[in-house]
């Protein structure tokens, strides 16, 4: 692999189609704390970047990892605006795929 090659592919973010996302994936994601507390975040503002994401005290290693995850379950969209990378809620493709269930997440969370 070239150098260039390998840059390119740092730079690309898989985001799946939702009709491929399982019920399970889905609830994985949305089971940790931390994740939760990023999709709320991400309700109340419609795009973050990584260090806005960030709960006080979290490194940012942890940040994206848990982005990461968040995004393989279809919950998140990352975009790359210069230096930064942008999350967006896939709010109306996943209440599409999984109706009320973000909701009723959200509304019973502690």
């Amino acid at each position: 692999m070239t150098k260039n090659s390998y840059i390119g592919a740092m730079d690309r973010l898989v985001h799946p189609d939702l009709k491929d996302v399982s019920l399970a994936a889905a609830l994985h994601a949305l089971s940790d704390p931390l994740r939760l507390e990023i999709v709320a975040r991400l309700v109340q503002c419609p795009c973050l970047n990584a260090s806005t994401s960030c709960v006080e005290g979290t490194p940012r290693s942890t940040i994206s990892n848990h982005l990461n995850v968040l995004r393989a379950a279809g919950l998140v969209e990352t975009s790359a605006e210069g230096r930064e990378r942008i999350n967006r809620l896939r709010r109306a493709d996943f209440d599409a795929r999984f109706p009320g269930l973000l909701d009723s997440i959200l509304a019973n969370r502690a």
